[in-house]
């Protein structure tokens, strides 16, 4: 597994509770880290095969260029549009840190940080994979007999279980 980071990348945005943050806006620093498996692109030297971190820059400068109140919001933003993006993360960690955040005194600056991990054994073939979405996991096949379903979740403590033994049971 390996770890490919965009570090420092600066934005100016308007987000904040206090009508004059987002009116005056200031500055913020955002940090990405995606662990994947870096060998099928290394191997063939194609970027499709990796995480582009051009494309994780613009999803950085999307999700900033959205005024919110809360940095949450804004690290949860970068999130959900990183999942959409790549298929491949095994891991992401965001971190976005408002500069000299308004508090009445010297603060260097005030951050939130989220870390995720997706992959996860399946309990059935024990084989890992990744799992965006462990509350509908059972929505990736529709067809799914509903019995079925209930029946695995049942045998299976409601844990996940991966793509290969899904469409064994969905036919």
């Amino acid at each position: 597994m390996a770890v490919i980071a965009l570090e420092g990348m600066k934005f100016f945005a308007y987000h904040g509770v206090y009508e004059a943050e987002q009116v005056l806006g200031t500055d913020y620093v955002v940090d990405v880290y995606v662990q994947t498996v870096i060998q099928p692109a290394a191997g063939t030297d194609q970027l499709e095969l990796t995480i582009n971190y051009e494309s994780v820059f613009q999803i950085c400068k999307l999700e900033m260029s959205k005024p919110r109140k809360l940095i949450e919001t804004v690290v949860n933003g970068i999130f959900q549009r990183m999942k959409g993006q790549f298929s491949n993360m095994m891991a992401l960690k965001v971190r976005v840190r408002k500069v000299n955040p308004p508090l009445g005194g010297q603060v260097s600056a005030a951050w939130v940080e989220d870390e995720q991990m997706f992959l996860q054994p399946c309990p059935k073939c024990k084989k890992s994979f990744i799992n965006y979405n462990p509350n509908d996991c059972w929505e990736r096949f529709p067809n799914l007999h509903p019995a079925t379903k209930e029946t695995l979740q049942r045998q299976f403590d409601g844990k996940c279980l991966c793509d290969n033994c899904l469409k064994f049971y969905a036919g």
